[in-house]
């Protein structure tokens, strides 16, 4: 039963990847050809770098990275309706989280959540919906510059190192973090041209439209084959 679901795993995976590999050309062209809403967000982004040159910043940095890795790990468990016991974080980069509940079900997503799981740019885009759209400029800065941090807190603690990652198995682990890597970063484009609901409420129909359109080339092709 395990090696039926594992193989389903990959599977599902390998669709999801394919899927959203294949919508990501469009989505990056069109933030191309609008770059200039991409202005405040690229500043965002700077100030995180410009700030973390700041030597007492610096020093805590690897403590906040910390921090939010042993967080994403929390909320997402909380959200799989597992009971947080303890919560650690250290300024040396270690951290661990202890939480009730033997369930398989929610463990790749807790496992795994602090390597392709911005939570504080997530939080951003979703209070960007509270502000009039004269104020979406200061909504976009936080969101670049939260994006900013998650990227090095992912470019720096993803690594076969993690017992995270070696617990899940590396293909698994990898191909998982590369799909949502690639799945939030559509988002986070389209959120700043659209909003993060029409960004959300545009890409799935996207997907079902590459879904619907690649069976229908498959049953033509099957079809020509029997013909």
């Amino acid at each position: 039963m395990r090696i039926v679901s594992r193989i389903l795993y990959f599977i599902i995976v390998i669709f999801c990847l394919a899927v959203i590999i294949f919508n990501i050309p469009s989505v990056f062209m069109d933030s191309v050809r609008a770059y200039k809403m991409y202005l405040w967000f690229g500043c965002g982004a700077l100030a995180y770098f410009l700030i973390m040159l700041i030597p007492p910043v610096r020093k805590n940095e690897k403590w906040l990275q910390t921090f939010s890795h042993e967080l994403t790990h929390t909320i997402v468990g909380m959200m799989f309706f597992r009971k947080i016991n303890s919560f650690q974080a250290s300024d040396n980069g270690t951290g661990v989280i202890y939480h009730s509940g033997r369930r398989r079900f929610g463990s790749i997503f807790i496992s795994l959540a602090p390597y392709c799981f911005p939570i504080f740019t997530y939080l951003f885009m979703l209070l960007r919906i509270l502000g009039s759209e004269e104020m979406y400029y200061i909504f976009d800065i936080f969101i670049g510059f939260t994006a900013a941090f998650h990227f090095t807190c992912f470019w720096r603690q993803t690594g076969n190192y993690q017992t995270d990652i070696q617990g899940q198995g590396y293909v698994r682990s990898y191909m998982f973090i590369a799909a949502w890597r690639l799945f939030n970063a559509t988002v986070i484009l389209l959120t700043i041209r659209m909003g993060i609901v029409d960004a959300v409420t545009y890409i799935f129909p996207e997907y079902w439209h590459t879904i619907v359109g690649w069976w229908d080339a498959l049953t033509g092709w099957i079809s020509q084959l029997r013909s």
